[in-house]
């Protein structure tokens, strides 16, 4: 009766192992991008949304350029190698030289003196700074870049922190390609977006769903400055890391072994 009961229970093992394997074993659809676009070789075209120039605000970094056919008399202009005092030192790509916007909105150049940037975008402050630097130098050229548009990653994405982006015109597939993308653990239909809103004491916050090609056309698809993505994890992720799954794991691999033993004892 005893070698029945356990011929019978050492038949349905394998049969349960192969169970566990199968549920175990996530399919690649959920990692896939944008599923509900149609699965053809034939060119799509997708609209996105407007593109929305951003603004300067205190605490960014610039970079200012002034050219003339005169090198020298911009010198003191174009080199800035003193780093300047800023909340964003620590972040990864940071360079520190460059003109701090300061808390009214100004920045100060040599000769020129205080300029009013803030609510200007690099355009319109590239034209501030030339109508004030044509009273010092003949026809100058004025070159302004934004130094300090960053954008942290959280979470599940290959690769975390807050990164200095070389664009102010970055998407969320920038975002994807810039950070490696998210890992087989993270959830591509809830990344959670963290917007900081004007009044600098507020963030909004907005759940992604990248597994819909809608974002592309919604009013998240470019990033602004100072923007984070949280990339939540996987059911999955949470057992591969739980340490009492793991142990019941070991427990299931004992009773298989102790399976296999009592199966070459019945066939004595």
């Amino acid at each position: 009766m005893c070698k029945r009961f356990l011929r019978g229970l050492l038949i349905k093992l394998p049969i349960v192992l192969l169970a566990i394997g199968l549920f175990s074993c996530g399919s690649t659809r959920q990692l896939k991008y944008f599923q509900d676009l149609p699965d053809t070789t034939k060119l799509a075209i997708l609209k996105v949304t407007n593109f929305t120039v951003p603004v300067i605000h205190p605490d960014q970094v610039l970079s200012v350029n002034i050219y003339t056919i005169d090198l020298t008399a911009t010198a003191s202009v174009n080199a800035v190698n003193s780093a300047v005092v800023s909340s964003q030192g620590a972040v990864s790509g940071f360079d520190a030289s460059g003109y701090l916007v300061d808390r009214e909105g100004n920045i100060e150049l040599p000769e020129l003196g205080k300029i009013k940037v803030e609510n200007l975008n690099v355009e319109q402050a590239q034209a501030v700074i030339r109508e004030r630097a044509a009273v010092y130098f003949n026809n100058p050229i004025v070159i302004v870049k934004n130094k300090s548009f960053k954008i942290s990653f959280i979470g599940e994405f290959q690769k975390t922190g807050t990164f200095i982006v070389p664009s102010e015109k970055f998407t969320i597939l920038d975002a994807l390609s810039f950070s490696g993308g998210i890992t087989d653990f993270g959830q591509r239909n809830d990344v959670l977006l963290l917007r900081q809103n004007s009044d600098n004491n507020t963030l909004s916050s907005i759940r992604i769903d990248l597994k819909n090609s809608s974002v592309l056309k919604g009013p998240y698809y470019y990033l602004q400055n100072n923007d984070v993505l949280v990339a939540n994890p996987t059911r999955s992720k949470g057992i591969s890391t739980d340490q009492t799954f793991n142990r019941y794991l070991t427990l299931y691999s004992l009773i298989g072994s102790i399976m296999t033993t009592l199966l070459v004892l019945i066939k004595r």
